[in-house]
């Protein structure tokens, strides 16, 4: 039987948006010094500083297995080599040691991001906690499946592990016993201890300059999106070619140039109608469009429905 456990604590941030409307959140179960499990919900790229600054995570001496499922959205995964890859929906990855965990590792290049994250650190007694006959060492097996490896293992995750990372899910939002939850967490353990690590899915890998560029140019266009910047304008600026441009932005955000920036755009349009500072007119102009009708058609586009509907719905 497992090692039950009496000694969990329940740590809860609030993540203020930056990039749209919704509020994000975090909500951690912290077992002792032993293993961290979290519910993830983000909607701006970057995590607050305040998340860094907590004292409730601990640096520790060991390395950790670090699990994540990804329910919804993109998640940067920063290499120890210095290459990025990303984490999408319904892909889960194990990484022991092979990627960073500073600040800069933590970006949602889509302004969302919707997971779950356990964070183990490899013991004698986590071994204990974690086996259902007190000497089989589940977090031992997959630290040797990790060893040899120089990037996380990542896949789409199987139909039996989504069903487990849901009950998981549930687990934290719901308040589940913490031995509920403990059990759940080995219940995933050993279905992915029960998986070949070497059927790699092919990956898209960035240089960090790569990366830089998408980021800087994504930035240089949100800070006044009433002006339009051309890729060719852009690449330009940063000594590369238009096609490579739009390449990292394909690979950095998961979509096209043309696509991105008119999300970010219709977001935009969707916070500054909610706030209701400015009359229709001006919230178009502001977000790049001098025709209120193309604006009006692109933001129906997106939002499925028009902006002034948009805005009655908001007031209500």
């Amino acid at each position: 039987m497992a090692v039950f456990i009496n000694k969990s604590t329940q740590i809860d941030f609030k993540l203020p948006a930056t990039d749209c409307g919704n509020e994000g959140k975090m909500k951690w179960i912290v077992y002792d010094d032993f293993f961290h499990v979290g519910y993830i919900d983000i909607w701006s790229r970057y995590l607050p500083e305040t998340i860094f600054r907590s004292t409730s995570f601990k640096n520790q001496d060991t390395v950790p297995v670090k699990i994540n499922y990804c329910f919804r959205g993109r998640c940067e995964v920063l290499l120890n080599s210095g290459v990025t890859t990303f984490v999408v929906g319904d892909e889960l990855a194990i990484d022991y040691g092979t990627s960073q965990n500073n600040e800069e590792a933590f970006f949602y290049p889509t302004a969302e991001y919707e997971g779950i994250e356990l964070i183990l650190y490899p013991s004698e007694e986590l071994g204990k906690i974690l086996s259902f006959n007190g000497k089989e060492n589940i977090i031992n097996e997959i630290t040797q499946k990790c060893t040899d490896r120089s990037i996380p293992f990542i896949t789409v995750a199987e139909e039996r592990i989504r069903r487990c990372v849901e009950d998981l899910k549930d687990d934290i939002l719901g308040q589940t016993d913490s031995n509920l939850l403990l059990m759940d967490i080995i219940k995933l353990l050993y279905l992915i201890n029960g998986m070949s690590f070497k059927s790699d899915k092919r990956r898209t890998f960035c240089t960090s300059s790569q990366v830089d560029i998408a980021k800087e140019a994504l930035e240089i266009i949100s800070a006044d999106l009433s002006k339009r910047h051309s890729a060719a304008e852009l690449a330009a600026s940063f000594g590369i070619s238009e096609s490579s441009l739009k390449n990292y932005f394909r690979a950095v955000f998961g979509k096209g140039y043309s696509e991105i920036i008119s999300e970010i755009r219709m977001r935009k349009a969707a916070e500054l109608i909610r706030e209701n500072k400015e009359n229709i007119g001006k919230i178009a102009e502001t977000v790049g469009y001098q025709n209120q009708s193309r604006f009006s058609e692109a933001f129906l586009k997106y939002h499925k429905v028009l902006p002034m509907e948009y805005k009655r719905i908001s007031r209500c």
